[in-house]
């Protein structure tokens, strides 16, 4: 088989996400909803709000040279988290289905909307890639399909999903190079020995698939950074819960494995760590 049939098959850019899920462990943890529920109530607010919301801006001016318009449409917030988006999209007068596997996401969703804002809201807590579209009604049932930067979005699987469920544009954006992240590589070798195979993101092989099946997504690149200073007792809580799915250990024995680790590069109990990376947006219209 040439390299045209190749790049050009479906089948082929599902098996390379596969293989490279398979190899990829120490970042499962951001998969499971007792990671974000431990996250919930300070996430998102130690960055800086300027910088939220000038990307916010950005996404909708975005949309809005592409010709879509959120009044009177019907948007899918998949990993809603918070809602940040979801109710930007209220404001901007869609209604939205925000989803996301995390009660206390949820929760912080409801809890810091306004009354308008959740009248054109309808929080959903539920797994994306479990979830049925056809028994939820949401087989081609919204005109944007709206994915950022969530781990619901996690295989071949989950991703197609989003074609699936949109009547017209679907949105992703997700890390599209190499994710740095010194304190997770440093508490992954304190546990386990080694340091993880490196994070590159899902991003490249979703714009291959997106192809294969015949779309070609509007795309952009963005590098960036930020910096969490934050007290070792939060992050023992925190890391003991986000590493549960990699071993056999009890969260005892792991707890006290990241504690001694992160007793050694503390500095007035507190640790400082910054992620640096690539991420990737696309927007593309289906065909229904």
């Amino acid at each position: 088989m040439n390299d045209r049939v190749y790049f050009n098959n479906t089948q082929f850019w599902t098996e390379q996400w596969k293989a490279y899920d398979a190899g990829i462990s120490a970042y499962r943890g951001y998969s499971n909803a007792s990671t974000w529920n431990s996250m919930a109530a300070e996430y998102d607010k130690e960055r800086h709000s300027r910088n939220i919301d000038e990307r916010i801006d950005a996404t909708f001016a975005r949309l809005q040279n592409r010709g879509f318009e959120c009044k009177g449409c019907r948007i899918l917030d998949i990993g809603c988290g918070p809602g940040r988006y979801s109710r930007e999209f209220a404001r901007r007068g869609a209604d939205v289905v925000s989803l996301d596997i995390s009660d206390n996401m949820i929760s912080r969703l409801k809890c810091e909307s306004t009354e308008a804002e959740l009248q054109r809201i309808t929080p959903m807590v539920s797994d994306w890639k479990t979830l049925d579209l056809s028994t939820c009604g949401f087989e081609q049932a919204f005109d944007l399909v709206f994915a950022n930067m969530t781990p619901a979005v996690a295989g071949p699987e989950s991703f197609i999903k989003i074609q699936r469920a949109s009547k017209k544009w679907c949105w992703f954006r997700s890390w599209a190079g190499t994710r740095n992240s010194p304190l997770l590589e440093y508490l992954h070798k304190a546990l386990y020995g080694e340091i993880p195979e490196p994070f590159s993101g899902n991003f490249i092989i979703a714009w291959n698939l997106t192809c294969a099946t015949g779309y070609f997504p509007d795309c952009e690149f963005e590098n960036v950074s930020w910096t969490h200073k934050k007290p070792v007792d939060e992050l023992i809580a925190f890391h003991t819960t986000f590493f549960r799915s990699e071993d056999n250990l009890s969260d005892s024995v792991r707890e006290e494995k990241i504690r001694l680790a992160l007793s050694e590069i503390a500095n007035d109990g507190y640790i400082e760590n910054k992620v640096t990376g690539h991420i990737g947006s696309m927007l593309w219209q289906v065909r229904v």
